[in-house]
């Protein structure tokens, strides 16, 4: 296919707002990595009595480190989109990879949802051991509906690729 002469604006900032996301979770994961690392090396004085209790530093390091495979699924997750939009720009995107790529995005909202609910149990008893902490941490379906629509999608691109390189060979 060719290159498609004009720029898409919508394409243009979904690219730029990916990016900036992107580097956000980037900089949220090093910083939770940092955190992680200051929690068990560095304990703060002021903290040591709050999370002394009942194993409670334990909980919130294995917290931060299930909310760290949570930030490295996202940010894969986001790269995954950005090559997609990338080659709807160049005007082909009915491509294998962008329906592998689709299949992949689906197996990566699971593995966030699986993540959230782990995660959600967990700061509910965090906060249940530390005053003044509240504990809410809703998980919702529609990340599991998400897959669903992302799965669907890979198959719908495999197809349109198929039904595009049969329609070549016709001609």
């Amino acid at each position: 296919m060719t290159e498609v002469r004009h720029r898409d604006p919508l394409l243009t900032i979904t690219q730029f707002l990916l990016r900036v996301v992107t580097g956000l979770i980037a900089l949220t994961a090093v910083v939770v990595a940092l955190a992680i690392v200051a929690l068990i090396l560095f304990p703060h004085q002021q903290l040591v009595p709050r999370l002394s209790a009942d194993n409670t530093l334990w909980w919130v390091v294995t917290a931060a480190m299930v909310s760290l495979v949570l930030l490295t699924l996202y940010l894969s997750f986001t790269l995954t989109l950005s090559r997609i939009v990338a080659t709807v720009g160049t005007g082909d995107p009915f491509q294998p990879e962008n329906a592998d790529r689709l299949d992949r995005m689906a197996w990566l909202t699971l593995a966030m949802q699986g993540c959230l609910l782990v995660l959600a149990p967990m700061v509910g008893v965090i906060a249940s051991r530390i005053d003044g902490l509240r504990g809410d941490f809703d998980v919702s379906p529609d990340g599991f509906i998400l897959a669903l629509v992302l799965f669907i999608l890979a198959r719908v691109f495999r197809r349109g690729t198929q039904m595009r390189d049969d329609l070549e060979g016709t001609v």
